[in-house]
């Protein structure tokens, strides 16, 4: 367990000592370089976690029931939704880009503005259904915390960068999560056919890439 939890306190350090020093960063390298570096770093470590993860000595903490590898399987699909959303439309206010934002026409923000971050929690907690294991509650129940924890972070950093005005004109129509956002237009059908596609794509690569088949049960 000993680099599981290495691990888990570099992927922290990773996304904590840049945003400590975010600013001199973007100045000396561009905000596109540093979301780049910062992307390339962020994924290296979460591959490390997960590598340390499926080598982790294991504990378990309850019994497993085959019925709950339904629950990941199907959450997967509307967590993909929510990535694509994340990608496609922006979301000012949260990991994303700002540019295009129509304060008038919401869009996924009517529903949550933060996409991507609602999407790892539900992600992080229907794992941890059928995986009753210690170091897989550590990596998936932490990630899901991790998630929650950032939306109020992201909307600190957005407040202090935009001041209170325009924090407020750009959050007047979006909401934490509120899933009356889905019956007024917050997703399309792209948003639909991308997510389809993209949890397709998982369903493929989890074996080759993860060594487990979330089919195989």
């Amino acid at each position: 367990m000993t680099w599981f939890f290495i691990s888990i306190f570099a992927f922290l350090a990773g996304h904590m000592v840049p945003g400590l020093f975010r600013r001199q960063l973007v100045a000396r390298l561009g905000t596109t370089l540093y979301v780049l570096f910062f992307s390339l770093i962020s994924m290296a470590l979460l591959v490390w976690v997960i590598g340390a993860e499926l080598q982790a000595d294991y504990i378990p903490l309850w019994p497993y029931d085959p019925r709950e590898h339904w629950v990941p399987i199907l959450a997967m699909l509307p967590v993909c939704v929510l990535w694509v959303a994340a990608v496609r439309q922006p979301c000012p206010l949260s990991i994303g880009r700002a540019a295009g934002y129509d304060p008038h026409h919401p869009g996924i923000n009517l529903f949550t503005r933060h996409p991507l971050l609602l999407g790892v929690v539900i992600w992080g907690v229907a794992h941890m259904v059928p995986n009753g294991h210690l170091a897989a509650i550590i990596f998936f129940g932490g990630s899901a915390l991790f998630a929650v924890l950032g939306m109020a972070r992201m909307e600190k950093m957005r407040l202090r960068q935009l001041g209170a005005a325009e924090f407020n004109r750009l959050s007047a129509g979006t909401r934490r999560f509120d899933w009356r956002g889905l019956l007024n237009g917050a997703l399309d059908w792209r948003d639909v056919v991308g997510g389809i596609i993209l949890y397709g794509a998982i369903i493929w690569l989890h074996p080759l890439v993860l060594g487990r088949d979330p089919l195989a049960f």
